[in-house]
């Protein structure tokens, strides 16, 4: 009976940790996000517009085709203009990673470019003045975060 019940609590508190590793990797992912937002905002202070892209930049990788990418180095591609633009200038030492950083879980920057960025926003002939960096999901709601700033 001892034992029973023992096994019992054992298998709520196990279940209670897994909601709060969850919450924990959340609050990082929004830290993460919040760096890449000021590191940004640095770079675009210094430059006058955002940093450009390929099609996807991302935490897994970076390709010409969209995200996810398939993670090949599990990495921030150093050929990324995000890459190169905030870590090769030394903005930051290196861009974060997603606490898990697969397909389901990783960070992504997309800008707008010389574009109509929608919403009556024009990057037209401004270089990059809009970014969103986000994060694919968060666990606990199983929603995308993002963050979105513009440079006039």
């Amino acid at each position: 009976m001892v034992i029973a019940v023992i096994g019992l609590l054992s298998s709520i508190v196990l279940v209670s940790m897994q909601n709060v590793r969850a919450q924990a990797r959340d609050a990082v992912r929004k830290q993460d996000l919040k760096q890449l937002e000021t590191a940004l905002l640095k770079y675009a202070a210094q430059n006058d517009q955002f940093p450009g892209e390929r099609w996807c930049d991302s935490s897994i990788g970076s390709n010409d085709t969209g995200c996810p990418v398939n993670p090949a180095g599990n990495n921030w591609l150093a050929t990324s203009q995000i890459w190169q633009n905030l870590v090769g200038s030394g903005i930051m030492a290196r861009l974060p990673l997603d606490p898990t950083n697969n397909t389901t879980y990783y960070y992504y920057y997309e800008p707008c470019c010389n574009q109509d960025c929608g919403g009556g926003r024009s990057c037209a002939g401004k270089g990059c003045c809009e970014y969103n960096i986000s994060s694919s999901r968060l666990e606990t709601t199983g929603s995308s975060y993002t963050l979105w700033g513009r440079w006039d």
